[in-house]
């Protein structure tokens, strides 16, 4: 899953297959926006449907700034030693995402609700 989203509450949400592989793409999503004098805060609401079965791999992204002066951050990021000069971000990098269970945030009784849209819909890989 992919999506993005401004401080006007444009937003752009991508089921993916894979690798760069777009299964799915314009989902809806309920977004808040709150904006002070130096800076803003957007609240993204994520369906479960929208999540595939048995999440294993996590990773977050976070573009800053425009032009010249914009700033690529990762939760997990492709470490110093492995960057090549002119190597430009690359956010489907999924050897670099870590493990992760929604288990450890909601509790081990927790199970993942069965969504539609991945049981009848399965992409192609």
């Amino acid at each position: 899953m992919s999506f993005n989203f401004d401080s006007h509450g444009q937003h752009l949400v991508l089921l993916l297959s894979g690798r760069r592989n777009v299964w799915k793409q314009e989902l809806a999503l309920s977004y808040k926006v709150s904006r002070g004098e130096t800076k803003w805060e957007g609240r993204a609401y994520l369906p479960w449907s929208y999540f595939p079965p048995n999440v294993t791999k996590f990773n977050s992204f976070a573009i800053h700034g425009s032009k010249d002066k914009r700033n690529y951050e990762a939760l997990s990021p492709v470490p110093q030693h492995e960057l090549q000069q002119g190597q430009k971000p690359d956010f489907h990098r999924l050897e670099y995402f870590k493990p992760f269970s929604f288990n450890t945030l909601l509790g081990e009784e927790w199970k993942q609700p069965e969504s539609e849209l991945w049981l009848i819909e399965k992409p192609d890989v």
